[in-house]
């Protein structure tokens, strides 16, 4: 780590010692100060993310918010100011790269870790170089902050963030107009990041000047919109905003001015909340799925914090019944390419490399925590559990800390992981948070005599009316022992997991008690006795080998025991995998960019029935849950796989992998058309240049996205595309990064139930090709179909004759009819 010398003098550490204000928000948690890591698998990441973190540049994280405030503009030498952008430049990816800038939203990330770190850390040096850090960010973030004090024009509060200061002034005015042309780089979701730093800064570093920022950034928050027509304002929220709404009801939660909840209730977007009151197994399909969790969370706590608005809760309650129960897969995220999925379009799960986004998953359990304190039902804790250990634990690098932005379920692909300094991707920010909120949702209790035991972690309880360690190697053993450390009278609720096999128990001091409970359904077993100092409860978990099928997508299957994901490593011995860290691209992150995948042909196959499927695996080592799996095709000389061998899911790193399996009959293999759309998929894929998912937020935002005003999104088919009515247009840019040459081609991706629609193709501004869309095609798939218009020779080069780098490619509605919706966009090939 880079030595700095703060200019600032460092905040009194006087209040460490101060009880925590996690309790106002979070009444039927413990403070993350009160509960104790032990030594496993998650103090493990902890510790190691707590080393990450202090490889970051504080300053250039800081940058953002002083180039915005003005303060690096100053000509004092003598200013801890001075010449600020030069000597803390701003971070490029996502930071202003590719025309998408998304500066500040790590800074607010960062601020949040930092806290939940020094909360959660018990070691007093590493707590003092935390708060140390923590401090000096509040410290030049508020001189941010008072820059605006004088401010008329709708800036006072703020921090800073995005070049687009004129864009807040205008909104503060009324004027949407400005901000829906920042609308790719989610100007609300940016804020969302710093207004929640700002308050785990309070709440997890006890920070009393953090609270205040907080309150006066909520008001920059609710002045803001309070002019904007709210019709108007609905409309913009299909954007993506984080949780403002939630941010809001934090403010209205600590400092009781009903104005933040009224103005919470703005920022709900109420096409979510009243598409939800049933539920419509159709409603999500196609939608950006890290847009959508936030929003619900904010729904249910609008629901719990006024009496009168029962529809939130309900809204929330069907969401999550509807990602949990029919979108989650094995390893407990949700989406491909950010997207909900369609139930038609499953196998793009398996097809596509850019699997669940870490995001979703850190907001899913997020939302899980909240319903589970309302409600003390344990499926909450259950879906909690299985995304913990196999999704979030598996997103950190064991070597460096790095963090993963999509987990491939593609089968043999593999993580691409960050670095610090480089890659300021959304899931770097909550990955920084991930790791030190291990401690939060172990135990709750319900502010009576009821302690809840959700998670079976090696972990040490103090509190005021509780003293319990839990010492167990689970997963690893199948039992766990709580040791009760204070006397008392309550109920201990001991979590009965759906997983568990025939056989749960529980002993107390060796004797046996009843613990009955249905095998299959998620519940709690309650003890409710006046507890002795060293009463030991010990809670047998049996559990057994199972097999969950791919939502939607029954063709491939995933193994688990307990609930543990199991994977098998499949990388041959001598492969160098390529671009296992991202840089500084703005598709670093993706593993369908950067990554190599493997045809799907060449993946282990489990043929056979599927009833005889457990019988193929052998135990190996119980102790480390390892097995061995039979994937062997006797007399088929093409096939290399016979034996591999299965182990949790996170524990696989810089290795190829399976975590979903081709399962069928060699009869229905022999049926069907997976060889030839697989190599089909794979020879478009090998002519590709570049590639725009019209439609899709991230994809639009990374190829300079233009359009008219009348422009339009949707989904037909499970297949997202973008339109625009007549005399509109749809443009984006097609990059040639290495300047090929040789045969050229745009590629677009229509569907004749357009049929009719008319439009015209540009590529820089010529016109390639008048566009009538038939009403059949031969071959077409559910209607799609691909067509390429070669570009011009002459076009290919710029005016100093040298091969261009980006194409500007534009569809016109210049007829009568509007655009044809555009499904993709392609640069290929020959």
């Amino acid at each position: 780590m880079k030595t700095k010398l703060f200019f600032y003098g460092l905040l009194t550490l006087a209040t460490m010692q101060q009880a925590n204000a996690q309790s106002e928000l979070y009444p039927k948690h413990f403070d993350l100060e009160e509960v104790t890591l032990l030594d496993g698998p998650m103090k493990t990441a902890m510790d190691l993310n707590i080393q990450m973190l202090l490889q970051y540049d504080v300053d250039r994280l800081l940058t953002p918010y002083v180039r915005q405030s003005g303060l690096a503009d100053t000509q004092d030498a003598s200013s801890p100011y001075y010449q600020w952008l030069t000597k803390h430049p701003n971070f490029k990816n996502w930071g202003g790269d590719a025309g998408f800038d998304l500066s500040g939203h790590v800074g607010g990330h960062y601020l949040s870790a930092l806290a939940l770190a020094y909360a959660a850390c018990h070691d007093a040096q590493m707590q003092k170089v935390l708060k140390e850090r923590m401090d000096y960010m509040l410290k030049v973030m508020k001189d941010c902050q008072d820059q605006y004090d004088n401010n008329k024009d709708g800036l006072y509060g703020f921090i800073g963030g995005q070049p687009i200061n004129d864009s807040w002034k205008a909104l503060y005015q009324g004027d949407l107009s400005k901000i829906q042309k920042n609308w790719g780089w989610v100007p609300f979701y940016c804020q969302h990041k710093i207004l929640a730093g700002l308050r785990d800064a309070y709440l997890y570093g006890n920070s009393k000047e953090a609270k205040e920022m907080f309150r006066k950034l909520s008001d920059w928050s609710t002045n803001l919109i309070a002019k904007v027509d709210d019709q108007a304002f609905e409309g913009f929220l299909n954007c993506e905003h984080g949780g403002m709404n939630e941010s809001l009801l934090d403010a209205y939660q600590l400092f009781g001015d009903a104005k933040y909840l009224a103005a919470a209730k703005k920022y709900t977007h109420k096409a979510m909340l009243n598409g939800m009151q049933t539920l419509n197994p159709a409603f999500l399909d196609g939608k950006h799925a890290n847009t959508q969790v936030p929003k619900f969370i904010g729904m249910e706590r609008i629901g719990e914090l006024d009496g009168t608005a029962a529809n939130y809760i309900t809204a929330a309650e069907n969401f999550w019944k509807d990602v949990a129960t029919k979108r989650t897969v094995c390893i407990g995220g949700n989406s491909v390419n950010e997207h909900f999925l369609a139930a038609a379009n499953g196998n793009r799960y398996i097809d596509q490399p850019d699997g669940p986004e870490s995001c979703n998953t850190n907001n899913m359990m997020k939302f899980s925590e909240m319903l589970f304190d309302r409600t003390s039902d344990a499926k909450y804790v259950d879906f909690f559990e299985q995304a913990m250990w196999n999704h979030i634990l598996s997103t950190q690098d064991p070597k460096t800390g790095g963090y993963v932005y999509f987990t491939t379920l593609r089968p043999q692909g593999y993580r691409i992981y960050s670095e610090p300094n480089k890659g300021m991707w959304c899931c770097v920010g909550t990955g920084m948070e991930n790791h030190s909120k291990y401690g939060h949702f172990i135990y709750t209790h319900d502010g009576k005599k009821t302690l809840f035991v959700n998670l079976f972690t090696p972990s040490k309880l103090v509190s005021k009316n509780f003293v319990v360690t839990q010492e167990t190697q689970f997963p690893f053993s199948n039992t766990t022992t709580l040791t009760i450390g204070k006397s008392g009278r309550y109920t201990l609720a001991l979590r009965h997991p759906a997983w568990t096999a025939k056989g749960f128990a529980v002993a107390v001091n060796g004797s046996p008690i009843d613990a009955t409970a249905q095998t299959g359904e998620a519940s709690y077993v309650n003890i409710d006795r006046k507890w002795k100092k060293g009463d030991k409860v010990t809670i047998t978990l049996p559990m057994e080998l199972r097999y969950e099928e791919c939502p939607n997508y029954t063709d491939y299957i995933a193994f688990k025991y307990g609930p543990i994901l199991l994977g098998a490593n499949t990388t041959n011995g001598s492969e160098q995998l390529r671009n296992v860290y991202g840089g500084e691209g703005r598709m670093d992150h993706s593993p369908g960019v950067m990554g190599s995948q493997k045809n799907l042909m060449s993946a282990p196959l489990i043929l056979g029935t599927r009833s005889d499927v457990l019988g193929r695996i052998k135990t190996l080592d119980s102790s480390k849950l390892k097995f061995t799996i039979d994937v062997s095709r006797p007399g088929v000389d093409t096939y290399k796989w016979t034996t591999l061998t299965l182990q949790p899911f996170y524990q696989i790193h810089h290795d190829r992998y399976m975590c979903y399996w081709y399962q069928q009959t060699p009869e229905n293999f022999a049926k069907s058309d997976m060889a030839q759309s697989e190599a089909a998929i794979e020879a478009l894929k090998n002519r590709t240049i570049d590639f725009v998912a019209p439609g899709e937020q991230q994809s639009e935002a990374g190829h300079e996205y233009n359009y008219s005003s009348d422009s339009g999104k949707g989904s037909y088919n499970g297949e997202s595309y973008r339109d625009a009515k007549a005399g509109g247009y749809v443009e984006f840019a097609l990059f040639n990064k290495d300047a090929i040459s040789d045969s050229l081609s745009v590629m677009c991706r229509f569907t004749t139930a357009d049929h009719g629609r008319t439009a015209t193709l540009t590529v820089d501004g010529t016109k390639i090709a008048d566009i009538t869309i038939p009403g059949r095609v031969r071959n077409s798939e559910n209607g799609f179909y691909n067509i390429e218009f070669p570009i011009p020779a002459e076009l290919m080069k710029d005016g100093k004759g040298k091969i261009k780098t980006s194409y500007k490619v534009r569809l016109s509605a210049t007829g009568t009819t509007p655009n044809p919706g555009l499904y993709y966009l392609r640069l290929v090939k020959k």
